[in-house]
């Protein structure tokens, strides 16, 4: 009977036991198969390409994991993601607060305002936006026809002035959510260089080559040039308006150039490796400009040997002697007008006056390589060798206005004379040029000038930049237009440039002494 009793006793505990592991088991094998649903739900979400953007936030005050909503909770969250309550708001984008757009909103307004040349602004706005994706190392074909999602639901305030710069705010838009979305971070200094690079482009494609956009930089040192003084390496420098190379028209007396060898014609490569050939040349200037004492690496091509030449200039303070004089004969004095800046009409009196009391009877003016410059300088130049009241300039406007200018005094030197030219003789030089053979007041000799007949002038931006625009033709006194043209001097003949001698100004003494 004892041993019934065990057995049974035994069979209990051991029915018991099986039953609480069983159940244990199943219970284990529950939270497994619950923990690898859970491992594999993470995983998707890890993995998913969801804009973060339209995902519903979780509480801040919770903390792990949330736990899964109920079917009627689940519910809930779609019908909020969906549709965004007023904790939620939509994302504002005010295109009108966008300094890069306003920025381009300001050059069209004075663009269409004061540009004389035409232009296609549907053009430069391809321009703009191919410039501003391709400085962020982006393909344009990929962006020229694609619209922006705006990671999500936006709120966008449209543009009313010009349709073409909510265009470009798409682009930007565009650009800014492709790098979000593939993580690929913008390097410091790339959006504004970005936006320089549009605004650049955006007025190259005026096909103005005169007209420019300038950083606050570029106006400063520009502005040093007009004043007389900077640090650099002492040169003069046109641009091609074609192929856009910046050529050497002058070398200064004394200055790092000369003493590196640089000559006249010379043209600009590289400078310190970075490649200028299709620079700006307001830009290339920057460039070449500096402290001083420091020392700049130049590749220049020599079109006289066909070589390409590297040397070393030292920047040093250059004091731009815009008038060079001395006597060639007892009677014939020389004076090389380099450019028509602030300080040239003071310096142009000096040199006359320092000549006459030589005995200068006759004058050889000098005006190869000299790119131009002020207006206003060189009218009252004009002034100086023709007498009052004598109309010498004529402009057109635009608008349709006309502007013109007469001599205002008493010539101060009437003698003959001979003007000296040559294809880097530009604007201001072909301005005084077609006076002066207008008027027969002078014989024309040397080459045929550049044929620079409009006129430039210079418009404030936001942040200190500066816009220039061509904002006028010029025309001679007997109305002839140069540009694209230039003058035919009176006596053809060129300078060799790689000989000591000066041909042409030994041509223009035996001239006077006829």
């Amino acid at each position: 009977m004892e041993h019934k009793k065990g057995f049974w006793k035994g069979f209990i505990i051991g029915g018991i036991c099986f039953f609480v592991l069983g159940a244990l088991g199943v219970l284990g094998m529950t939270r497994l198969l619950q923990a690898l649903s859970e491992k594999s739900r993470e995983h998707y979400s890890t993995e998913a390409t969801v804009p973060t953007s339209a995902l519903p936030e979780s509480d801040p005050a919770s903390s792990g994991r949330p736990s899964r909503p109920s079917s009627e909770a689940q519910q809930n969250s779609t019908e909020a993601a969906s549709t965004p309550d007023s904790s939620q708001a939509a994302r504002i984008i005010d295109r009108n607060e966008d300094s890069f757009l306003n920025m381009l909103a300001a050059m069209t307004d004075l663009i269409e305002e004061n540009q004389v040349l035409e232009y296609d602004l549907e053009e430069m706005q391809l321009a703009a936006g191919q410039a501003y994706v391709e400085a962020f190392g982006e393909d344009w074909e990929r962006y020229k026809n694609a619209k922006p999602e705006h990671l999500g639901v936006a709120q966008v305030i449209e543009r009313e002035d010009y349709d073409f710069l909510n265009r470009l705010g798409e682009i930007k838009e565009l650009v800014q959510e492709r790098r979000i979305i593939s993580s690929r971070f913008v390097e410091p200094g790339t959006q504004e260089a970005a936006e320089i690079a549009a605004y650049r482009a955006f007025v190259a494609a005026t096909g103005d080559a005169y007209s420019e956009f300038m950083t606050a930089e570029e106006w400063e040192a520009s502005q040093e040039s007009s004043s007389g003084v900077y640090y650099g390496i002492g040169v003069q420098i046109i641009q091609d308006n074609e192929t856009m190379t910046c050529t050497v028209t002058a070398v200064f007396s004394n200055s790092p150039a000369k003493e590196a060898g640089i000559l006249v014609g010379d043209i600009f490569r590289s400078v310190d490796g970075v490649d200028v050939t299709q620079m700006p040349i307001s830009e290339l200037v920057t460039y070449v400009r500096g402290e001083a004492g420091t020392k700049v690496h130049l590749t220049i091509f020599r079109p006289a040997l066909n070589q390409e030449i590297e040397l070393d200039c030292e920047r040093r303070k250059v004091e731009v002697d815009t008038v060079q004089s001395r006597m060639l004969t007892d009677d014939i004095g020389l004076i090389h007008l380099t450019e028509f800046d602030e300080i040239s009409l003071s310096q142009m009196k000096k040199a006359l006056d320092d000549l006459s009391s030589k005995g200068m009877k006759k004058l050889v003016l000098d005006l190869r390589g000299n790119p131009g410059g002020l207006l206003n300088t060189v009218l009252e130049i004009a002034d100086l060798f023709l007498d009052g009241g004598q109309m010498i300039f004529k402009m057109d406007y635009k608008d349709g206005e006309v502007y013109t200018e007469r001599t205002r005094t008493r010539a101060s030197f009437k003698g003959d004379m001979v003007v000296l030219v040559n294809g880097g003789s530009a604007s201001a030089s072909e301005v005084l040029t077609g006076i002066m053979q207008d008027y027969e007041r002078a014989v024309v000799m040397g080459e045929k000038t550049y044929g620079k007949g409009i006129v430039q002038s210079y418009f404030e931006l936001p942040e200190d930049n500066v816009l220039k625009l061509t904002i006028a033709h010029y025309y001679s006194p007997t109305g002839r237009d140069f540009h694209g043209v230039g003058i035919e001097p009176d006596i053809a003949m060129a300078d060799d440039v790689l000989t000591e001698e000066d041909e042409l100004l030994n041509l223009a003494i035996e001239q006077l002494q006829k």
